[in-house]
């Protein structure tokens, strides 16, 4: 099967494949200047869901509760005791591999506002909260705009901290139809940085 990062960078790939064939479709979000982030979370889930079979996966969940992960629910904020998508791989004795992630959405109808700032950091509180450390407890942040998010959005994104983080893989950069682009990147968040997986994970 592999270890813990590349499983949890074939899943994030898994994703970013999805998305980048989906990129006519996210044109037109993008224009909207609305967010369209539940789309990008249910797009993940059916990416890994497709290929649940063939990759394989032994589980692929929308919506997985902190719960299932023996975190203790979090006085009544319902928010805060779901996760966005959890994919696990074969069992393999000791080395049993998972993937819990968050998903953010950065767009230009919420980058003049701290809101997306927020809503980052509140994820990776949230992920905090597993306390994994062979495993992936991944914040995956999507940056979506009309013109080039590279160029244009960097005094922006330095202001965010996840994002000035190493990165687990080569982020997704998917160029729009007519112009724009989208820009992935996936953060293993943990308690203890020297638990994050790397390349260097065996």
């Amino acid at each position: 099967m592999g270890n813990s990062y590349t499983f949890a960078a074939d899943v994030f790939r898994t994703v970013c494949d999805r998305l980048a064939a989906k990129a006519a479709d996210l044109r037109l979000m993008v224009e909207t200047t609305s967010s369209f982030e539940e789309w990008l979370k249910w797009e993940a889930f059916l990416a890994c869901k497709l290929r649940q079979a063939s990759y394989p996966f032994c589980e692929v969940a929308a919506k997985p509760t902190y719960a299932s992960e023996d975190v203790p629910a979090d006085g009544g904020d319902s928010d805060r005791d779901l996760g966005d998508l959890r994919v696990g791989g074969p069992e393999d004795g000791a080395d049993h591999c998972w993937v819990f992630a968050e998903f953010a959405l950065l767009h230009d109808g919420n980058r003049a506002g701290g809101e997306w700032l927020w809503k980052t950091e509140a994820d990776v509180n949230k992920l905090k909260r597993l306390g994994w450390k062979r495993s992936a407890s991944l914040l995956v942040v999507v940056a979506a705009s009309q013109g080039d998010v590279t160029t244009e959005w960097a005094d922006d994104l330095a202001g965010c901290a996840a994002w000035n983080q190493p990165a687990l893989t080569d982020p997704g950069v998917i160029t729009l139809p007519g112009g724009g682009s989208v820009v992935v990147k996936a953060f293993d968040i943990k308690r203890d940085p020297a638990d994050t997986l790397s390349r260097a994970v065996r």
